[in-house]
């Protein structure tokens, strides 16, 4: 749900895996978040890993592309088995540059999604029916608790697909909004008032 597991954290885990010979890899598809919710260098939390790999999509705004970074022998093996797979292409370098650019100018900016999303936390909370703990937005990602609106999940979706906001269903009564760097705070301040309208009765 964009909560962050720390660099005490991260260190522990690895800790007690490195402890039972277990190597460690890190999904870090939103590790450039966890870092920049943290105010730290995203190595604080990969150096203690074995491998990492991370998303450049997602809220760094590339339209494709991840990067798998460990030790040599590692990503020989895994250039291999991607290939085998059917994971090659060609003609990458204008995904490449899309990823240098994003890696050079949306890593910082980040944090604007994450401002974006407390802003809309606070906003879907002031919504009747609708609760947030904002203490648990993090980064750029809110739950949302619509059961007192008397909607199910599906129901509420399609009524605020209905007003122009995208949301997805969660949960049973748990509605997961994302802010990324295509949502202004006007963005999200319009959102708020069409959802409202969305969880009238």
């Amino acid at each position: 749900g964009g909560t962050i597991i720390n660099v005490e954290q991260t260190k522990a885990i690895v800790e007690l895996a490195h402890a039972h010979g277990i190597p460690v890899h890190v999904d870090g598809a939103r590790i450039m978040n966890a870092a920049v919710g943290l105010g730290i260098p995203v190595r604080g939390l990969t150096e203690p890993v074995d491998t990492v790999n991370v998303c450049l999509s997602k809220g760094l705004g590339t339209p494709i592309g991840s990067v798998l970074c460990g030790p040599k022998g590692f990503i020989r093996r895994a250039r291999r088995y991607r290939k085998m797979v059917g994971g090659g292409l060609r003609q990458v370098g204008v995904i490449a540059a899309a990823g240098l650019y994003a890696l050079q100018h949306n890593v910082e900016r980040l944090a604007d999604d994450h401002t974006n999303a407390k802003f809309l936390a606070e906003g879907l909370n002031n919504i009747p029916g609708i609760q947030v703990n904002t203490d648990l937005v993090h980064t750029n990602i809110i739950l949302a608790d619509i059961a007192g609106t008397g909607y199910s999940t599906s129901e509420f979706v399609n009524r605020m697909l209905e007003q122009g906001v995208k949301a997805g269903a969660f949960g049973p009564t748990i509605i997961r909004f994302v802010t990324h760097l295509d949502v202004t705070r006007d963005d999200c301040a319009a959102a708020l008032q069409r959802i409202n309208v969305a969880a009238s009765r």
